[in-house]
């Protein structure tokens, strides 16, 4: 009987020991993760007054080409859902972004009187 061990299955091979190796093995994943930050500081930094509607021609292009990067690390199977996942939500939430700023300021408002109601009573 031949006494060789089994190789390893294919998802246990080549296994990351930093985070480094981990991020070197999904760089597009990364990648989305960047443009959607910088999608949204751009963004924000664009806008004239932060309330109103965001320029178009500069959020939709933004938006664009970070959910393209987010696309191709689904189709090279990267497994890394967090990564394109944060860039994606960065980038379409700078398409709205006036209207995401109300809303997190509603819920951060909401939560602050949630928690001092709840310390008081």
């Amino acid at each position: 009987m031949d006494e060789s061990p089994l190789p390893k299955p294919a998802h246990l091979r080549d296994v990351p020991s930093s985070r480094k190796q981990w991020l070197a093995q999904r760089p597009l994943a990364l990648a989305t993760a960047v443009l959607g930050f910088v999608a949204f500081v751009v963004v924000s930094a664009s806008q004239a007054t932060f309330w109103s509607t965001p320029n178009w021609r500069i959020s939709v292009p933004c938006f664009a080409v970070t959910a393209i990067a987010a696309l191709a690390s689904i189709a090279r199977r990267e497994r890394a859902p967090a990564l394109w996942a944060i860039g994606l939500g960065l980038a379409g939430a700078a398409l709205v972004l006036g209207w995401f700023m109300m809303l997190a300021i509603v819920i951060g408002g909401t939560l602050l009187l949630m928690l001092i109601i709840s310390t008081v009573m």
